[in-house]
C-alpha cells in the first residue's frame, strides 16, 4: 500500500465521520453511483463510466448482490442463518466462508489482546443500543455488567476439523464488528471480476477504494467533525486502499452529561473511554473494520503503539478532549 498522506485540516475536533466528494474532481455524469441500505447502513458504490452505463450498472448490482446476501449468512439474529443456529441450539457451524472470518477474528482478538471480541453480545443487548430508543436507554447495575461479562470471551471460541464449536452453552458470536468489511471485500472482488478498473465503496463509517476517480485524478475521503461542520483530514487514495472509522456518535445515550456509547470495552463492560473517535486506513477491509473497533477500546496511547508497530496502516485519533493525533505525526496536534 502506498503511504498516505494524511492533510490535517483543523486543529481540533471532536468526532470523525466520511464524506467522499469524487463529482468535484471529474465532469458531471462520469461518475455512475448507486445506493442500498443493507447491514443496518446505506451502502454506495461509484464506478467511473468506463464501460458504458448498462455494463457498469449490472457489475454495481451484482457487488450488491453479493453484500446483500453476506448480509443474511452473517446476522445472527436471521433464524436461517448458521450463526442463529449456533448461538441458540449449538448447531456447530461448518459453512466455510464463517469458518475463515471467525478463524480471521479469533486471531485479531489474540493479536489485540482481546480488544477486539465477537463475543460481548450479552454486553450489547443488556445495553440496548441496537434494541431500545436513546431515550429509554438506561446505564445498567454494576451486577447485570458483571453478570453478562460472565458469558463473553473470545476464548471460549474455537475452530476445530473445520468447525466453529463453543466451550459452553453461554457464549454467543457475533461478527457484526468485522462482517462489513468483508461484505465490501467481496464486493470489490465482484467489480473487478466485471472488469471495473475502479470504484468507491461506501458503507457506513468504512470506505474502500481502488483504481482512482479519473485518469490522474485520486479518489476523495474527507474525514469530518459531525458535531459541528469542517473536517479534520482530506485524503487522496489513488491506489487500492481503505479506512474505517469508530466513533462515540452514532449510537449513545447521555446520563447526567456523560455519554454512554455501542463500543464496549470487553474486559470492563462499560463503554470505552478516551476516545471521540478513530479511523485506520490499511489495504485490508477485513482488517481496517475490526481494528478500528479494537484500537478505539484499546484508548488513544495504546492504539498509537500498536499502529505503530504495523506496517501498512495508519491512524488518525481525535481524543476525549478532542485533540488530533495520527500516526505520521510525534504528537497531539
Amino acid at each position: 500500500m502506498k503511504k498516505t498522506a494524511i492533510i490535517l485540516l483543523l486543529a481540533a475536533a471532536t468526532a470523525a465521520v466520511f464524506f467522499y466528494r469524487a463529482d468535484i474532481f471529474t465532469k458531471k455524469g462520469a461518475i455512475i453511483k448507486r445506493t442500498r441500505f443493507m447491514m443496518d447502513t446505506l451502502c454506495t458504490i461509484q464506478v467511473p463510466n468506463e464501460a458504458g452505463v448498462s455494463k457498469t450498472e449490472a457489475a454495481i448490482s451484482r457487488a450488491f448482490d453479493r453484500m446483500a446476501e453476506l448480509d443474511i449468512k452473517f446476522n445472527c439474529t436471521n433464524p436461517g442463518s448458521p450463526l442463529y443456529k449456533f448461538n441458540n441450539a449449538r448447531v456447530p457451524i461448518t459453512d466455510p466462508e464463517i469458518v475463515e472470518l471467525v478463524k480471521r477474528a479469533l486471531e485479531i482478538s489474540r493479536e489485540t489482546g482481546g480488544a477486539f471480541d465477537i463475543t460481548v453480545q450479552p454486553l450489547v443487548d443488556l445495553w440496548g443500543f441496537f434494541t431500545t430508543s436513546a431515550s429509554s436507554q438506561t446505564v445498567p447495575s454494576p451486577q447485570s455488567i458483571k453478570l453478562a461479562l460472565s458469558r463473553t470471551g473470545w476464548r471460549r471460541i474455537s475452530v476445530k476439523n473445520g468447525a466453529v464449536i463453543a466451550a459452553d452453552k453461554d457464549v454467543r458470536i457475533d461478527l457484526g464488528g468485522i462482517a462489513k468489511g468483508y461484505s465490501i471485500g467481496e464486493a470489490v472482488k465482484v467489480l473487478k471480476a466485471a472488469g471495473v478498473r475502479s470504484a468507491l465503496i461506501l458503507a457506513g463509517g468504512q470506505v474502500q477504494v481502488f483504481g482512482s476517480a479519473a485518469p490522474g485524478v485520486p479518489w476523495k475521503v474527507g474525514v469530518r467533525n459531525p458535531r459541528k461542520e469542517g473536517y479534520i483530514a482530506g485524503l487522496a487514495f489513488d491506489s487500492e486502499t481503505g479506512i474505517s472509522t469508530s466513533g462515540d456518535y452514532e449510537r449513545f445515550f447521555e446520563v447526567n452529561g456523560v455519554r454512554y456509547h455501542h463500543i464496549l470495552d470487553p474486559k470492563t463492560g462499560y463503554p470505552a473511554r478516551g476516545l471521540m473517535s478513530l479511523s485506520v486506513i490499511t489495504q485490508d477491509p477485513v482488517w481496517a473494520d475490526a481494528l478500528s473497533t479494537a484500537l478505539f477500546v484499546m484508548g488513544p496511547q495504546r492504539a498509537l503503539e500498536f499502529v505503530k508497530r504495523q506496517s501498512g496502516s495508519e491512524v488518525i485519533i481525535v481524543n476525549a478532549e478532542g485533540e488530533i493525533v495520527t500516526s505520521q505525526a510525534d504528537k497531539v496536534r
